[in-house]
């Protein structure tokens, strides 16, 4: 009988939401509560190992038994996680709305795709990225801002796949698409208590 997969989805947090904050709010309180709603998402996945990469103070965040990690690039995070897990999804501190089934989907395809890409909605970036740990030699240095099919064309494999798509707070009129229909996010749902939210 195949082992399940030893699963881990990470925060990176350099990727944040400061100048996505809309008129009226402090960029550093938005990044912060869209980093940590997107963290909330990672850490309700079901068999799956959630962290944070990013400072030392980020570590309060954190549900017990998950990691705070340094700073690194996407590569040198996945080959300092190829130690312990087999999965590895990485996601920017700005999709505070992010459902989970997104994340999940990635997952299930990463048993036979080494790169899995979730296009930014509305952008030019990505929402999401997988990779399949074990090969971080031949892993290419990553980055979520790149759009999807240059990441897919570094990545140097037919083993690649696309996952839905979803919008990221990286311009102040990002806010307008987030859903007040959707559970979560309820960091970001305080800070921005009063505004009137939801895509047209």
């Amino acid at each position: 009988m195949t082992a399940e997969p030893r699963r881990l989805a990470v925060v990176l947090a350099r990727y944040h939401a400061g100048p996505g904050a809309p008129p009226g709010i402090e960029p550093a309180a938005f990044a912060r509560s869209c980093l940590a709603d997107t963290y909330e998402v990672l850490a309700d996945l079901q068999e799956v190992s959630a962290g944070i990469s990013g400072p030392p103070e980020l570590a309060e965040l954190l549900w017990p038994g998950d990691q705070l990690f340094a700073e690194l690039s996407i590569r040198d995070l996945a080959g300092q996680a190829s130690a312990h897990f087999d999965e590895l999804v990485v996601v920017p501190g700005d999709v505070p709305d992010l459902p989970g089934l997104v994340l999940a989907k990635m997952f299930k395809v990463l048993h036979r795709m080494e790169l899995v890409v979730a296009p930014e909605r509305g952008g030019r970036g990505c929402a999401a990225l997988g990779v399949r740990l074990g090969t971080p030699d031949r892993l290419p240095e990553l980055d979520l801002d790149l759009d999807p099919a240059t990441l897919i064309a570094r990545a140097g494999s037919s083993r690649t796949a696309r996952s839905p798509d979803w919008h990221r707070m990286r311009t102040p009129d990002s806010v307008n698409r987030l859903d007040p229909g959707l559970e979560g996010w309820d960091e970001t749902r305080a800070l921005l208590s009063g505004r009137s939210l939801g895509a047209p």
